[in-house]
């Protein structure tokens, strides 16, 4: 039996970051202990453990349940979910179908990123994204995708971080959703459970 370890009930202190005070949440802060994650895990041994490769393209759907995997010492938890464009991007390369994306899920992340080598397979570094675009406060353009076929503003994980390869599952999913993270069990386990 799994036990919850994060919901979507909201965070007292993220929704005061949500709304009128921004928190400066630096990417390569919120990573700091990820070096053990190489680029080459994703495509490799994740892809191995989630039973998906990465970046690959799928069909589109909306799981109910999906389960993750636990990875490394530090029991960090990962887990692939279908990504795709929405109809606000135009691209003239890429695909419009969903793309499995290997997340490490950061329930201090308020912000969802992805990585610039899975934007590329899906067009995104030719894209221009019609009607309103939101920037941060740290000029980021936020770009509209669908996770799990819910809408959520992702931002580019950071091309000079040292973590650039990372794609980070933030909170915007899990209230996008109300979907419920559970992270538990022996051996550990990850899962998310959408509505």
């Amino acid at each position: 039996m799994l036990a919850e370890v994060f919901t979507s009930t909201p965070h007292p202190t993220l929704d005061l970051a949500m709304s009128d005070v921004r928190l400066d949440f630096s990417f390569d802060a919120l990573c700091a202990d990820f070096e053990d994650i190489q680029p080459s895990d994703l495509a490799d041994r994740v892809s191995q453990m989630l039973g998906a490769r990465y970046l690959e393209e799928t069909y589109p759907e909306s799981k109910k349940l999906v389960r993750g995997a636990v990875w490394g010492q530090s029991l960090r938890p990962i887990i692939s979910l279908h990504v795709q464009i929405t109809d606000k991007i135009t691209t003239m390369s890429g695909t419009r179908q969903p793309v499995h994306v290997h997340f490490l899920f950061l329930e201090a992340a308020p912000q969802t990123y992805i990585s610039e080598e899975a934007l590329k397979i899906m067009g995104i570094e030719d894209a221009v994204v019609a009607g309103e675009t939101l920037v941060g406060s740290n000029d980021h353009v936020r770009l509209p995708v669908k996770i799990n076929g819910y809408m959520v503003n992702v931002a580019r994980s950071p091309s000079a971080s040292h973590f650039a390869h990372l794609n980070i599952l933030g909170e915007d999913l899990i209230r996008a959703s109300g979907a419920n993270a559970y992270y538990g069990g022996n051996p550990p386990n990850f899962e998310l459970a959408f509505p």
